[in-house]
């Protein structure tokens, strides 16, 4: 896998790889589902928080910022008192999109292999 042009930096198992923080940033365990929620709607912080369930405030402020600076989503402030603060996808996260659809389809299909697999797990390991 190459995720740089320069082909000395060009490998994300190596901690130099200039692609690896965003590798990280995206297989972070509410990333994807971040995204998924803004994927047809700008979203304020409260509704973020209401649509993916189990995160907490401050992990979804953290993360919120990351996905920022990162280019995959914008902060809109409006200057009202208080101000409203709302999220979206930019273009890149936009394209980030495509790609959840391919796994989330893959997901949807592989489902009952996958939990076939690990019921057979279970039962060897005694769960």
């Amino acid at each position: 896998m190459k995720v740089s042009r320069n082909t000395a930096d060009s490998d994300p198992m190596h901690r130099d790889c200039p692609g690896r923080e965003i590798f990280q940033t995206i297989t972070n365990r509410w990333t994807l589902l971040i995204l998924w929620a803004l994927k047809d709607n700008t979203r304020r912080f409260h509704e973020l928080r209401d649509c993916v369930e189990g995160i907490s405030e401050r992990v979804l402020s953290q993360n919120l910022k990351t996905l920022c600076r990162s280019g995959l989503i914008d902060r809109h402030v409006e200057p009202t008192v208080p101000p409203k603060v709302s999220y979206s996808l930019t273009v890149t996260g936009r394209d980030l999109i495509s790609v959840m659809e391919g796994i989330t389809g893959w997901i949807a299909r592989q489902l009952p292999n996958i939990e076939k697999a690990q019921a057979r797990y279970d039962r060897r390991v005694g769960h």
